[in-house]
């Protein structure tokens, strides 16, 4: 290794598993990994088109590169078959256990449902945990028996500022992101010396924001409104954020930790 090269390397050799790996902040993660030299890079979500689209796009975004780019569907919202689900796509990421990985990053999620506390049942309540807490907590499981030891290996979860400021009618949803920081501190005394990290994400502009808000006109006049409210002055983008899941990789010092990248939104 070159003396110029200790920093950059890091993810050299690297196999990176990005569960929800498939567009947005997923995705970006995924395409900084194959430009840092991750050997093998998996990304997985409930949509086959969606995984398909996603491994073209890096193949050719990347031509040169030698990374083995693979995507595998994983469906974290049937309650039924969740744990099978995830149990095949660890089978299928690390060849029957033969390639241990090296990095998880879970930046998987659904679209949220706020619903006032007067209508919600049970039912909603365990669906709402489905993906944000159930499938995280079950991946912990698998990655205890796929990923390489050590604390060069690393799990990052991802959350939102609904955590620290909650939005109307975010009742069991808001309780689940909050829970996610417990998790993870619980996660990185019991894995250890794998690290499992948490990056707490402020609003981005993704394909998310369109689900929110499909009509143009008014998803500009929302990211208008929030550039002009944040301390940054614009709202963040997926290449920038993916930054925070990278320092969470690199850094072998970092666990139990929360990284915030938000562009100063608490602050306001």
């Amino acid at each position: 290794m070159s003396a110029n090269g200790k920093y950059a390397s890091k993810l050299v050799g690297k196999r990176v598993l990005i569960i929800g790996g498939t567009a947005g902040i997923g995705l970006a993660v995924a395409e900084a990994s194959v430009e840092l030299g991750a050997v093998a890079v998996v990304i997985s979500s409930s949509n086959a088109g969606r995984i398909d689209a996603a491994v073209s796009h890096l193949q050719k975004s990347y031509p040169t590169a030698n990374c083995n780019i693979m995507g595998f569907k994983c469906d974290l919202k049937q309650e039924e078959l969740l744990e099978p689900n995830i149990a095949a796509l660890f089978d299928a990421s690390t060849s029957n256990g033969t390639e241990k990985l090296d990095h998880i990053v879970f930046t998987a999620g659904d679209h949220p449902d706020p619903t006032p506390i007067s209508e919600i049942d049970f039912n909603f309540i365990k669906e709402a945990g489905l993906v944000r807490l159930f499938a995280p907590l079950l991946i912990a499981k698998y990655a205890a028996k796929h990923v390489a030891p050590g604390l060069t290996s690393s799990f990052t979860l991802t959350s939102g500022i609904s955590a620290y400021r909650p939005y109307p009618n975010w009742n069991a949803i808001g309780a689940y992101v909050s829970s996610s920081e417990g998790l993870m501190r619980s996660l990185a005394v019991e894995l250890k010396p794998l690290r499992v990290n948490l990056v707490c994400l402020g609003p981005v502009d993704t394909d998310l924001m369109t689900r929110f808000y499909p009509n143009p006109d008014q998803r500009k006049a929302v990211l208008d409104a929030i550039s002009q409210k944040v301390v940054t002055g614009a709202i963040g983008q997926a290449k920038d954020v993916a930054e925070a899941f990278l320092y969470c990789m690199k850094d072998y010092n970092l666990s139990g930790s929360v990284i915030h990248s938000n562009a100063g939104i608490l602050l306001v």
